[in-house]
């Protein structure tokens, strides 16, 4: 059975692990309501959107998001993800201006939608996420936090692998650590320079 063109927008918007408004973001659109005229009937998707996605997503199949038609990824590839990863630590390489080139590439089944994937040297984190373990980071936008999971954050003054909080009646987030000898960290949404969402995380066992 073929996806209809929202259910299609739908599952590459939750791939990626953004929002509907984020999504529409990243492909170069000024707002979300470009979708949701799909979502009503409204609109369908026409070839400039195909290409919008296709073009900041190429391992998405153009015909699929046209037609429905084979399958979402080009080449059948099992919903496999490519992510570029680095031996740098990720605390560090957040704090980057640009990214350098990356050391080797991941290639990971199901892994949707991933920036980059690099280790996390601290424990700040444990045993939640073991030191040494390797991120798979995605970019996002403060207004899309999950709360209680864990975020890469970086502001002005700081970089950590957290996870986030909301406090609204102070309209601040919460910064805590999985750790209990690391201390509870606060900022202001306005100060936050980077976000990435951990998708998840590699630990290699080599005991």
């Amino acid at each position: 059975m073929l996806l209809d063109d929202w259910q299609r927008i739908e599952k590459i918007v939750r791939w990626t692990g953004l929002s509907v408004n984020s999504f529409a973001l990243s492909i170069g659109l000024n707002r979300g309501e470009n979708l949701y005229r799909i979502k009503r009937g409204d609109n369908g998707i026409s070839k400039e959107l195909a290409e919008l996605v296709t073009t900041k997503y190429p391992e998405i199949s153009r015909a699929w998001v046209l037609t429905g038609e084979g399958g979402m990824f080009i080449g059948n590839t099992e919903e496999r993800s490519l992510i570029p990863a680095y031996d740098i630590d990720a605390v560090t390489l957040a704090g980057m201006e640009q990214l350098p080139q990356a050391a080797h590439v991941l290639s990971l089944p199901r892994a949707g939608h991933v920036d980059f994937a690099a280790p996390l040297l601290d424990r700040a984190m444990e045993p939640e996420i073991p030191a040494g373990s390797t991120l798979l980071l995605t970019a996002v936008e403060e207004q899309a936090v999950i709360p209680g999971y864990p975020h890469l954050v970086v502001t002005d003054c700081l970089t950590a692998v957290r996870n986030l909080f909301r406090c609204p009646e102070r309209g601040i987030l919460l910064l805590r650590a999985a750790n209990p000898a690391f201390g509870e960290i606060e900022t202001a949404p306005y100060r936050i320079r980077k976000l990435y969402l951990v998708k998840g995380h590699i630990h290699y066992n080599l005991q």
